[in-house]
């Protein structure tokens, strides 16, 4: 742990009472997302063209009211709801629906984000998938774990090649979708031939679990990344950040994270493949 990290100021009895907190709200977004697998849900097109459902504001909403009443002075960030005291030191970020599109057709790598940041930095974090009974959670100096079990990512053997390497990746649509990032999304595909596409936070979990050697997640928003920083780092691996791109509807961000050699080969080879352009 580095003795100079801000999140050091927060005691491990905050830090423990913080974590547990996520872990509950964790468990109210799986009993509700689980229900309404059973008893069905509206479904909407946003703007952009992608689904949002009732299921969507529903667990927001949940998670929300819980941390008002449990730290009114905390502020939150979530994806379907505006800001709340976006000001405040300590803010919670979620989206309680990852992967709504996979949510909507029942494949059940959909799952629920939650975390806890501390100016910035990240203390407390989950990610939760019902329907596979899957979930990996950390805290801040406290080690991450598979459901109970520790994790600990032991990094890739260099002898090991890229065609061995499972890597999970974004679809080519996230690269263009900001702007035509696409030449990256080709150098590394060609490069890992032996890849995955995934866009939830399936592909996170597995990231920190070592299921996955590195994911990359690119031109996404805080929310889908307010986690996967804490659960990787807590586990003994690497988490780099590729893209930060202001938008007319806020930042949007890359990284890579899992087994630090191939989170540098990675992040090596999309800085290669892309020129310097305009943000």
């Amino acid at each position: 742990m580095n003795t100079t990290d801000i999140r050091n100021a927060i005691t491990t009895s905050d830090r423990e009472r913080f974590s547990a907190c996520a872990l509950a709200l964790a468990d109210i977004a799986r009993e509700r997302l689980r229900a309404l697998c059973r008893t069905g849900f509206t479904v909407k097109r946003k703007p952009d063209g992608s689904f949002v459902t009732s299921a969507d504001f529903e667990v927001e909403e949940l998670l929300r009211a819980q941390i008002q009443r449990q730290f009114p002075s905390h502020g939150i960030v979530g994806e379907e709801l505006p800001a709340h005291l976006p000001q405040a030191e300590f803010q919670w970020i979620f989206d309680p629906v990852d992967g709504t599109e996979d949510f909507v057709q029942r494949i059940p790598t959909f799952g629920t984000i939650i975390a806890l940041h501390y100016r910035g930095e990240p203390l407390a974090g989950v990610i939760d998938m019902p329907l596979l009974d899957m979930r990996v959670h950390a805290t801040y100096g406290g080690g991450a774990f598979h459901n109970q079990q520790r994790l600990q990512l032991v990094d890739l053997d260099p002898a090991v090649p890229p065609l061995q390497t499972r890597l999970m990746l974004s679809a080519r649509a996230n690269f263009v979708r900001h702007r035509d990032d696409g030449a990256a999304f080709d150098a590394l595909t060609r490069h890992y031939q032996n890849h995955r596409i995934y866009r939830t936070c399936y592909a996170h979990a597995c990231a920190a679990t070592g299921q996955a050697d590195a994911t990359v997640d690119y031109g996404n928003r805080i929310w889908d990344l307010a986690a996967s920083r804490l659960l990787v780092e807590e586990a003994g691996g690497s988490y780099r950040i590729i893209l930060e791109l202001p938008t007319p509807n806020g930042t949007v961000f890359g990284a890579v994270f899992g087994r630090p050699r191939v989170v540098e080969s990675v992040a090596a080879i999309v800085r290669d493949a892309l020129p310097v352009l305009p943000r």
